[in-house]
């Protein structure tokens, strides 16, 4: 909880025990005064939200009532009954608003741990030799939107940015793909972030490493803001691509543009392979575009600040797989991070391959031990009332959806192929998918985080905080050339972190 909004509670709290006693009309007049003080401060200065909209009519009340005891044009006595029900109305109120304040909170990202000031500037760029996939028919070039997150220099005069571009808008429209009502989450454009925009690159180092960063489908490059402000921090370089059409909304300077805006549809067992494919294309744009900006081509301090020798890549989910299909088939990419996602390809050549790390929550980690795909599963192992359901893609052909499922659990194997080779596959015990984003901080219970899939038995900052130092330490080894040793070390620091072997 904000500030305001707990000096408002507890001055509700404090006002509703009064009501027990007699009070003089002054008293009445200058408590109700003071709720609503406190009630236009927290509004000007923290933003009113729904979760405390028991509070607001509380105060709204009581400076009713206090105005009417006050004015004497009124002598009605309340009955006994009455004032009973009010209080047991205000009491379920305020206690109405503290249990929702606590389930949806405005959250405090959590701080990064580097030295430099984190930095932040959007970039619209157009890759005139692609149609967007996305669009049928073809109908504009594919146009990103990259969030640059990059070591500043220290400004204590500019305000930090707002989660969400500070933009209700943007927010309604990405909690609308959950199928959540938006309005219990409008809060979010509120949380603060610890970038700031526009700020001078750094000049403490001649150059700095750049990481790629690639969102899940359906999800967005705000919920990843944590991590790649960390990243930042220790000073690293990291365009956060906004993938249009994955995303569960992209905004552009001009407009929002949701995944439900797609006309193009991919028929094919194989799309999200696709989806894939298509996010690591948007990656080697963004590196031709990076260069773009150190050569100068496009006006910023960016100019011969980028060290395109040393490029990692990391992404969640179906991000993930892409960071590994960069990996296997981009020399430009010296190291790459999948978070808990599947993978669509399977390797030639591994002796080519950047140095590559797997970072597991609970569920895909024993799929991976089994080899198993981790978006399918064995037929035989689908219960009779969701088989049918299971091959509708395939108009009912299990042999189809057999060939499939082979064809998944071929690229896994090719995954653990991969991951004995590089010795580098972790898992956070008592992690959930989601909780390798910032999702995780966005409900405040953990049995219900749990239930909407937010969060695992782990809490979702503790899952941030070691997600962060394994990503840092992996690439502190390989585009800084800092020691082996660190990554090995977060074990015995995070119990919670396990570092697993693999056998065919």
């Amino acid at each position: 909880m904000r500030t305001y909004e707990i000096i408002l509670l507890l001055a509700n709290l404090s006002t509703f025990f009064l009501m027990f006693r007699k009070r003089s009309k002054k008293v009445w007049l200058g408590i109700a005064g003071l709720n609503l003080v406190i009630l236009c401060l927290h509004g000007v200065v923290e933003g009113f939200r729904f979760q405390l909209i028991f509070s607001y009519a509380y105060v709204v009340l009581l400076t009713v009532y206090a105005w009417v005891k006050s004015s004497g044009r009124f002598t009605f006595k309340s009955p006994p009954p009455l004032k009973a029900a009010l209080l047991i109305l205000s009491a379920v109120g305020l206690l109405l608003t503290s249990i929702l304040t606590y389930v949806f909170p405005v959250f405090t990202l959590p701080k990064p741990t580097g030295s430099y000031q984190v930095g932040v500037k959007y970039f619209n760029w157009v890759d005139d030799n692609r149609m967007d996939p996305f669009l049928d028919p073809p109908s504009q070039k594919r146009e990103l939107m990259v969030k640059v997150y990059y070591p500043a220099e220290k400004d204590r005069t500019v305000p930090y940015a707002s989660y969400f571009h500070q933009s209700p808008a943007y927010v309604k429209s990405f909690i609308g793909g959950f199928g959540i009502p938006a309005f219990l989450f409008q809060h979010l454009s509120r949380v603060t972030t610890n970038g700031k925009e526009g700020l001078p690159l750094s000049d403490q180092e001649p150059s700095y490493p750049v990481i790629l960063f690639s969102h899940g489908a359906g999800t967005s490059v705000e919920v990843q803001t944590s991590q790649c402000e960390d990243l930042a921090s220790h000073g690293y370089i990291v365009a956060a691509i906004d993938h249009p059409y994955i995303s569960s909304v992209t905004q552009f300077p001009d407009r929002l543009v949701s995944a439900r805006e797609a006309t193009a549809t991919f028929d094919t067992s194989e799309a999200t392979a696709v989806l894939s494919q298509i996010m690591a294309d948007d990656s080697e744009f963004v590196i031709t575009s990076l260069n773009e900006l150190n050569e100068g081509k496009i006006d910023s301090d960016f100019k011969g600040k980028i060290n395109l020798n040393e490029i990692g890549a990391i992404g969640h989910s179906l991000g993930g797989s892409a960071a590994y299909n960069l990996a296997l088939n981009d020399s430009r990419i010296q190291a790459a991070i999948n978070l808990d996602g599947d993978v669509y390809i399977t390797p030639r050549d591994n002796s080519k391959m950047a140095p590559f790390l797997m970072l597991a929550s609970d569920q895909n980690t024993r799929l991976i031990q089994d080899g198993e795909p981790l978006m399918m599963k064995n037929i035989n192992h689908i219960p009779d009332e969701m088989r049918e359901k299971a091959l509708a893609p395939y108009g009912g052909n299990e042999k189809a959806y057999n060939e499939d499922y082979e064809h998944a659990r071929q690229n896994i194997l090719g995954l653990i192929d991969v991951l004995i080779e590089s010795g580098n596959f972790y898992h956070i015990e008592g992690s959930s998918h989601l909780e390798f984003t910032d999702m995780g901080l966005f409900i405040g219970n953990p049995q219900l985080r749990e239930l909407l899939g937010l969060g695992g038995k782990i809490d979702p900052e503790k899952c941030l905080e070691i997600t962060k130092s394994v990503t840092l330490a992996f690439f502190d080894q390989h585009l800084k050339n800092e020691t082996e040793n660190a990554l090995e070390s977060l074990t015995y620091k995070h119990p919670q972190l396990k570092k697993l072997q693999l056998t065919h």
